[in-house]
């Protein structure tokens, strides 16, 4: 996961928060990654 946040010291209500959770990126990646391994791997023989 990765935090971002910024601080506005003069106007607090304007403070930003950003999330981002990659741990679905991670997961869609390793799968796409089998899947395309597999099928090559099914093509050779």
């Amino acid at each position: 996961m990765i935090r971002y946040r910024r601080q506005n010291a003069l106007e607090p209500e304007k403070d930003a928060e950003l999330n981002i959770n990659l741990v679905p990126l991670l997961f869609f990646v390793v799968g796409f990654l089998g899947v395309r391994a597999l099928i090559h791997t099914a093509q050779r023989e």
